[in-house]
């Protein structure tokens, strides 16, 4: 781990509930990296959000995970399925792992400096944002977006790696249209300076001209 990046995680963005179980996920195993809107808030303390999801690229068998982890000795099994397992712990907060076999990153992850929990980078964060805009409408993916964007991860950049992430199946003209229509699910509630921002960094893209990444070699490790 001498070569990891880390980071200082903003833990005051947490719900309470979370924040106690924060330092008890040093025991997920170093193959799971956290994704989601968790993950983004840690870094950018944006918003507040409250799940705790983990992404691996190899097989796993959930009854034995459940079993190799504390934290899940007395949680409540919401899921259980082929590389899925997902556990709401003391009654609230839900802990979800995920193994994604096909799954690509543009760099490795960066690793909490209390706690050890391997991290998703930003730009990996964004590439996985700008394709779940394309399958749900809701407000919390476009607040991310845009936070994402604000922190310096240009929309080219988000759509090449979500192309890295996804693979060549990924189309960015469905993404730069979700990011422009706001009438669809609870998307009237986003402000109108982020309606503002989001369609100006749509309106800048060139989609012939998107940057090219190199996905991390690591990534199946």
């Amino acid at each position: 781990m001498a070569n990891d990046r880390t980071f200082q995680p903003k833990l005051q963005i947490l719900p309470a509930a979370q924040r106690a179980l924060w330092p008890k996920l040093s025991d997920a195993p170093r193959e799971f990296t956290l994704y989601g809107g968790t993950a983004i808030a840690l870094q950018l303390g944006h918003r507040e959000s409250i799940d705790f999801d983990f992404f691996g690229s190899a097989p796993f068998d959930p009854d034995q995970l459940a079993r190799s982890l504390p934290i899940l000795a007395d949680a409540e099994i919401v899921q259980r399925d082929i590389n899925t397992l997902m556990a709401r712990v003391n009654c609230s907060v839900l802990v979800s792992f995920f193994a994604t076999p096909q799954l690509g990153r543009v760099e490795p992850p960066l690793v909490a400096v209390d706690n050890g929990v391997r991290v998703a980078s930003l730009i990996d964060l964004a590439g996985m944002k700008a394709d779940v805009v394309q399958k749900r409408a809701e407000a919390k993916d476009y607040i991310d977006m845009d936070a994402l964007l604000s922190a310096g991860i240009a929309l080219p950049y988000a759509l090449a790696a979500a192309r890295i992430i996804q693979g060549q199946l990924f189309n960015p003209q469905i993404t730069l249209k979700a990011l422009s229509y706001f009438a669809e699910g609870n998307l009237g509630v986003l402000s109108p300076d982020i309606k503002r921002r989001l369609q100006e960094a749509v309106r800048d893209v060139d989609l012939d001209r998107l940057p090219s990444l190199s996905a991390d070699k690591a990534a199946g490790e």
